[in-house]
């Protein structure tokens, strides 16, 4: 299977990403994958010494930079990042953050957030800039404002404050996002043709909140971020994982031009989101990352690759690709069979 999956770029894999955020259908359907686990792609490529080494080499159509923020202290499994949030590790790419610095409106008064010009911010895009501009689609991934704010205060805390003390959360949340504002700018005047902003928003059963304080805190300020984008030149995917139907609304208001998830796990579904949404923003997933890639045959990958591209791929606006993320749990060859039956179903010359 490796042989054939290996490169694989027989078209420009930027004009094939453009013109699918553009609603037209290129020659097939593009393949991205964000975040890959190191365990994953070293399986399948020994030589990678980061994922760039392997989304380059097995011919992705988008390759990812994400916004760096250094450690600066750590202590067995914990570590310490620049905004003083601390973090546990597990098997898994992404830490999860334990606790934060800030306790009360007075904490916060103190605290300055991470300088969008922090030499390295931008980690490797400048590379992937020069090496493959034009050629492939460069996407850099950062959060805006509502996960650093949960992370500092806490997410209950803030779910609280929303409601007992919402002018503190108006102020963090903008303080938070002057600053990812000019990160992001930064990123696309550096070459990133997609911003992909991840701040999730969303359980399985719905919405952490509600569409009403949604709509209060968050939808002006993702505008604001899409705005900035738009005003580069650049293009703004939102992920969120989780059942977001309810906030979908808020989504378009915003401008968002693409979304990505579409959690099957959470009862999201690519043929509804196609039909309801799909003349107003690019669909990006949604192969189920959890149980199908890591108990799942290759007959199983098939199939949910073939019902995806079948329910999202006509009229273009779509981008084949997992849930979430490739997990350190997924079986590695089933990871191959997306990029494999991707671009042998993928072809819009075939009857999708």
């Amino acid at each position: 299977m490796e042989a054939v999956i290996r490169g694989g770029i027989n078209v420009n894999s930027y004009e094939r990403v453009m013109k699918a955020l553009s609603f037209e259908e290129p020659d097939r359907v593009p393949i991205a994958e964000f975040d890959i686990h190191k365990r994953i792609y070293t399986a399948l490529m020994p030589t990678a010494k980061e994922q760039y080494d392997f989304d380059v080499e097995f011919g992705l159509d988008v390759l990812t930079s994400r916004a760096w923020y250094q450690t600066v202290s750590e202590q067995g499994s914990h570590f310490t990042d620049e905004w003083g949030i601390i973090y546990s590790r597990n098997e898994e790419e992404t830490a999860y953050p334990i606790k934060g610095p800030i306790e009360n409106i007075g904490d916060f008064k103190k605290f300055k957030v991470p300088s969008a010009d922090y030499d390295g911010r931008l980690s490797n895009l400048p590379k992937i800039v020069k090496n493959h501009k034009k050629e492939r689609a460069i996407a850099y991934e950062m959060r805006a404002m509502f996960l650093w704010a949960a992370s500092l205060v806490g997410l209950e805390n803030l779910l609280v404050y929303m409601m007992i003390e919402p002018e503190f959360v108006h102020e963090i949340l903008d303080t938070i996002l002057e600053e990812q504002i000019k990160l992001a700018k930064n990123a696309v005047r550096a070459g990133a043709d997609i911003i992909i902003e991840t701040d999730d928003y969303a359980f399985n059963k719905g919405p952490l909140f509600s569409p009403y304080l949604f709509d209060v805190f968050i939808t002006p300020r993702l505008k604001r971020f899409a705005d900035a984008i738009h005003e580069e030149g650049g293009y703004f995917l939102k992920h969120t994982d989780g059942n977001i139907m309810a906030i979908m609304d808020s989504f378009i208001k915003a401008g968002i031009d693409g979304l990505q998830s579409i959690d099957p796990i959470a009862s999201m579904d690519m043929g509804e989101m196609k039909e309801k949404y799909g003349t107003n923003i690019s669909l990006w997933g949604n192969i189920d990352c959890g149980n199908l890639l890591a108990y799942g045959s290759e007959e199983d990958v098939k199939e949910a690759v073939c019902q995806c591209i079948k329910k999202g791929a006509k009229g273009g606006g779509f981008v084949l690709m997992s849930s979430n993320s490739i997990p350190h749990s997924a079986k590695p060859q089933n990871f191959l069979s997306i990029l494999k039956y991707g671009r042998e179903y993928g072809k819009y010359t075939k009857e999708l």
